[in-house]
């Protein structure tokens, strides 16, 4: 007698907010943000911008912690264009 074996389901990856692999939901501490030298500021400073809201952020579990996707937008708030790239005022 022959057993067949039930064929092995492949779990969906994790799509929460539209996040495509699992590394969009990892939380990183300010240390290791700075460690990691994604950003140009120190933890202190990391802290502190969050905490006065002009960093997005988490705060899971009571602590500052920073996604990839908030690095990310922390990163494009000091993105300078080129004078050629910037739209001309409507008073030109």
């Amino acid at each position: 007698m022959t057993t067949m074996t039930a064929k092995k389901q492949v779990r969906p990856t994790a799509q929460a907010g539209g996040a495509t692999d699992l590394s969009e939901l990892v939380h990183y501490t300010p240390e290791h943000v700075h460690a990691e030298g994604w950003l140009p500021f120190s933890p202190r400073t990391l802290r502190d911008r969050a905490t006065d809201g002009t960093f997005p952020h988490s705060k899971a579990g009571g602590r500052i912690t920073f996604r990839l996707r908030h690095i990310r937008e922390i990163a494009a708030m000091y993105e300078v264009r080129p004078v050629s790239e910037r739209k001309r005022s409507a008073a030109a």
